[in-house]
């Protein structure tokens, strides 16, 4: 199995566009939806009218503003009720300053959400891979399960990326594993935002490693609103160029399919 997922939908208009182009024109076939920004919800519309694009939850701590009543979650944000930022929630975390309940709070908070919508999330990741943290994977695992999710990422590097990235994100999902057995998952993940060839024939060589896995991106088009709220920016038109590549849409053809099987 292949997965090809599309990040950060509903953090911008911008970021919409591009992730449904990367659906409607490449080879995307799977997107993580926010439910933490002005736009989300417009996005979960236009995103359901998309037959055979597979929705799953982004879950965000560290972005855009809390589902729940932020004072009712007073560890996960600042003074102006937005999120702290992923180094403060770090911090605050490997402090001790962050409440388990709130977070368990907030997580079915943006489950709930969701599912106003009409989207029922068998997928879940999250923004900024915050649910590979240990001290978050104990209370996301156990929440995901009784929220209904069916698979959750692992944020797994394969072999192929180097760095200093998927070398943290290797230790991480390790410790977090054990709260997620219980959850399917991928065996590996390659970031094409931050790994390097970008080219379609090295994406493309993916496809032949062993096990289940997953290409996570993050295309769209820059626009102000992605500019205040985030720092990956230009980078999302490149990564929408790669996705809609015809070469790698060829390559691919048939092999990518759905994280969670309908």
């Amino acid at each position: 199995m292949l997965a090809v997922t599309a990040d950060d939908l509903g953090m911008s208009d911008g970021v919409t566009r591009g992730v449904l182009g990367a659906f409607q024109r490449g080879i995307v076939r799977s997107a993580s939806l926010l439910v933490t920004y002005p736009g989300s919800e417009a996005a979960a519309t236009a995103a359901r009218a998309e037959a055979g694009l597979e929705l799953g939850l982004h879950l965000d701590l560290v972005g855009g503003t809390p589902a729940s009543d932020p004072a009712s979650v007073r560890t996960l944000v600042d003074r102006d009720g937005r999120f702290l930022g992923l180094a403060a929630f770090v911090r605050a975390l490997a402090s001790g300053g962050i409440d388990p309940r709130e977070l368990a709070r907030e997580i079915r908070a943006q489950a709930a959400r969701a599912r106003s919508w009409g989207l029922a999330l068998a997928a879940w990741d999250s923004h900024r891979h915050v649910h590979a943290l240990p001290l978050v994977a104990r209370v996301v695992g156990p929440v995901a399960l009784e929220e209904g999710a069916r698979w959750i990422r692992r944020p797994r590097p394969a072999g192929v990326w180097r760095g200093w990235k998927p070398l943290a994100l290797t230790l991480s999902a390790a410790a977090s594993e054990p709260f997620y057995r219980r959850l399917l998952g991928n065996d590996w993940y390659v970031d094409v935002s931050s790994w390097r060839p970008r080219e379609a024939g090295a994406v493309a060589h993916l496809a032949t490693l062993a096990g289940s896995g997953e290409i996570g991106a993050h295309p769209g088009y820059a626009d102000d609103a992605l500019r205040s709220v985030d720092t990956l920016v230009e980078r999302r038109e490149a990564d929408l160029a790669l996705l809609t590549d015809p070469a790698l849409r060829t390559a691919l053809g048939s092999a990518v399919g759905w994280r969670v099987p309908a």
